[in-house]
């Protein structure tokens, strides 16, 4: 997929707009969950990540198709002026700027993203704003190359001050890495796979870690003298190829079936420790789910299972439509999902 190189200009145009914000009277610059005022660093990181990314889809589509200009949203507005409106604002196409025909939002993701969606009410309030328009949300990455082995000197902001501190000959931003940011498209979903693909999570359910499978050493429940005294059961299934139930950490049942519920294929022995269930695979692997995606399962290797709830709350507070970004690259190998260049060709060509 096309990638853009962000540069010192793109930088200044979102950190401009940061410090209008912060410095505009009318704007509340209050945390949304916190309550406490936010000074003009803590503002600049909202927004930094996700303006970069909107410039970065904005030179991607240019390079697609050059006879449009893609204009976003750089206004600073009042709260009553805020209206649920695409990313890409406007299309100035042969000197005539119109509305787009498409609704198109784009969004961050990084690298430790597990879940990619919306809540039921953003999904319904997108779709009610974008009438009879197609949707589509775009997810992309910004990665920077760090510098002596250290990821906290990729920090936008650490990598803006240094370039420009580099005008001035003050040393106080040296240690960050040269300004370097290139932004990335990971995958694009329209509203009808978000539709299709997306598990209903609804309020009050657990969020799950989505790295279901992680190789262990066989010490991890054999000993010197054979098993260890905390497994509790063993089984063993050869050339199997149907349904189990695979407990979440603990013990603790999951709230709905098919949650746990995994097609497997192969020969392995499933083993039950107090809090955990492990995998010996006797032969290749494939343990399939509709919300996790499938994980491929090598042999003569030994897995931990993994299905465990997310962070220290992970209770929901609302409804969601969320799919597994695990699941999405497979979907787009599985041809379920077109691949982004192809839905950026016909993006740019009808928007």
């Amino acid at each position: 997929m096309k990638y853009y190189k962000l540069t010192l200009e793109d930088f200044k145009r979102v950190f401009e707009f940061g410090t209008n914000y912060y410095i505009d009277p009318i704007k509340n610059t209050t945390g949304r969950t916190t309550g406490e005022p936010r000074g003009l660093g803590a503002i600049l990181d909202a927004f930094t990540l996700g303006k970069l990314t909107e410039i970065g889809i904005e030179k991607i589509f240019t390079e697609f198709n050059r006879n449009k200009s893609y204009l976003l949203d750089f206004d600073i507005k009042s709260n009553n002026q805020v209206m649920d409106e695409p990313d890409i604002l406007h299309i100035k196409e042969n000197g005539i700027l119109r509305e787009p025909c498409l609704f198109v939002e784009i969004k961050n993701t990084s690298g430790n993203d597990r879940w990619i969606g919306l809540t039921e009410e953003q999904f319904n309030t997108i779709k009610r704003s974008a009438g009879d328009s197609k949707v589509y949300m775009i997810y992309a990455s910004i990665r920077s190359q760090i510098a002596n082995k250290n990821p906290k000197t990729t920090d936008l902001t650490g990598m803006f001050l240094k370039e420009i501190e580099d005008k001035s000959k003050s040393k106080i931003f040296q240690k960050f890495a040269n300004l370097n940011a290139e932004c990335k498209i990971e995958f694009i979903i329209s509203s009808n796979d978000l539709e299709l693909f997306a598990y209903p999570f609804e309020r009050g359910m657990n969020m799950y870690e989505t790295n279901l499978f992680e190789e262990k050493k066989f010490s991890s429940f054999y000993s010197k003298d054979g098993l260890r005294k905390d497994v509790l059961d063993i089984k063993e299934y050869k050339n199997f190829n149907g349904i189990i139930n695979l407990e979440i950490e603990q013990g603790l049942s999951a709230e709905k079936e098919d949650i746990s519920k995994f097609e497997i294929k192969g020969s392995f022995k499933l083993i039950q420790k107090r809090k955990k269930c492990f995998i010996e695979c006797n032969s290749n692997v494939i343990a399939k789910n509709g919300i996790f995606g499938k994980f491929e399962l090598k042999k003569n290797k030994f897995y931990s299972f993994n299905l465990a709830t997310l962070g220290r709350d992970p209770k929901l507070k609302r409804n969601n439509l969320f799919i597994s970004k695990k699941r999405i690259y497979q979907l787009v190998e599985e041809g379920k999902i077109r691949k982004p260049e192809i839905i950026v060709e016909e993006i740019t060509k009808n928007i």
